[in-house]
């Protein structure tokens, strides 16, 4: 697999199967882009294993493309996971449709060392059972960042294995503003 600093375009041309989003760092521009630009062909499914949404960001990517930003944000359908309980649950309750769905910081939830390691791996197995089913009929897209953690090494292998395919999203390097003078 090679290593790509922007996503391909034809990721967003993925009518289903399981797209893995591998990362270093947060791409927060680069996420925010990746959901501008699914949320302007149709609705869209996002559940977030943090804290963290685009929602300014998001708006003003839309408005650069279309006047319709409230109408294209109301495609916009948004679920927090804090426990990997409750990542679970989103998962089995999302409805069945052809809507892709995108799952951010997917493994977050089970770096919680107050729940058992065996019931993270359940949890784990169950998720990634559900994003299976649905990419027989849609496009998921799961990001998630690597991390030189034990956790991440255990936790890891079990998301490879039910990927259909693996993309590295490497940050931006932008130039400074202004050139060196020597």
């Amino acid at each position: 697999m090679s290593q790509l600093t922007k996503l391909p375009a034809d990721i967003f041309e993925t009518k289903r199967g399981l797209n893995l989003i591998l990362t270093h760092d947060n791409a927060r521009p680069q996420l925010t882009d990746l959901i501008a630009s699914l949320i302007l062909c149709g609705t869209l499914f996002i559940v977030s294993a943090s804290e963290w949404l685009p929602s300014h960001t998001l708006s003003r990517t839309i408005r650069r493309q279309s006047i319709h930003v409230k109408d294209i944000t109301g495609q916009l359908h948004l679920a927090r996971a804090s426990t990997c309980y409750r990542l679970q649950d989103i998962l089995s309750n999302i409805p069945v449709g052809r809507e892709p769905i995108l799952v951010l910081d997917f493994l977050h939830t089970f770096y919680d060392p107050d729940v058992l390691l065996r019931t993270r791996f359940l949890q784990l197995r169950q998720c990634c059972q559900h994003l299976k089913r649905f990419a027989l009929s849609r496009a998921v897209i799961v990001l998630t960042r690597e991390m030189p953690t034990e956790d991440y090494q255990k936790f890891s292998p079990i998301l490879h294995a039910v990927a259909d395919r693996t993309v590295y999203l490497e940050p931006e390097h932008k130039q400074d503003a202004q050139p060196s003078l020597f």
